[in-house]
């Protein structure tokens, strides 16, 4: 689930973009000199799920968080390199770490993407899905999303890939 968080000086700029004035929403705030959170968000009475972002940011700081962008990034870099040496086609182009890839030799309708995704995730060592992009081009997807994922995970997918185009090339036994 995605995350965002907005910083400003200007809470009166808050005030003009959130502000909700309904029956049900609390109204003690009026009262007090601090700012109320329901007419400050976008979220209401649901979780806080900006708080992860809020945390990282706590904890590692803007340069962490850079950092850990830029290696998310990197690992994307790599498996797209990876999986050019390894026979695969990347079909999408991005500086983030989401790769959409389909074989370069072999034209795969999106039944044979959907059944090479699902070998890979019972494989129970990378986790990959499909997607059809422009409407009607299918291909893999694999998206970074762990701050620890690293050259040896990167390596352990394409591995993986390359037993599950294997496995589907093999003849079917009659």
């Amino acid at each position: 689930m995605g995350a965002g968080m907005f910083l400003t000086r200007h809470d009166d700029i808050l005030s003009k973009v959130f502000s909700v004035n309904t029956a049900y929403m609390p109204k003690e705030a009026d009262r007090f000199a601090v700012i109320d959170p329901y007419v400050h968000s976008l979220q209401w009475s649901r979780r806080f799920i900006g708080l992860k972002l809020f945390l990282t940011l706590a904890t590692t700081g803007w340069n962490g968080y850079a950092q850990i962008v830029r290696r998310q990034a990197q690992m994307g870099s790599l498996l797209r390199k990876r999986l050019a040496d390894s026979g695969w086609s990347v079909v999408n182009r991005t500086q983030l770490p989401v790769v959409c890839f389909t074989p370069s030799n072999e034209k795969w309708d999106m039944a044979m993407h959907q059944r090479a995704s699902d070998a890979v995730v019972a494989s129970g060592r990378a986790w990959i899905s499909t997607i059809l992009l422009g409407g009607n081009k299918p291909a893999l997807r694999a998206c970074i999303t762990n701050h620890r994922t690293g050259p040896e995970d990167i390596e352990t997918l394409v591995a993986v890939l390359a037993d599950v185009r294997d496995g589907l090339r093999a003849p079917k036994p009659l």
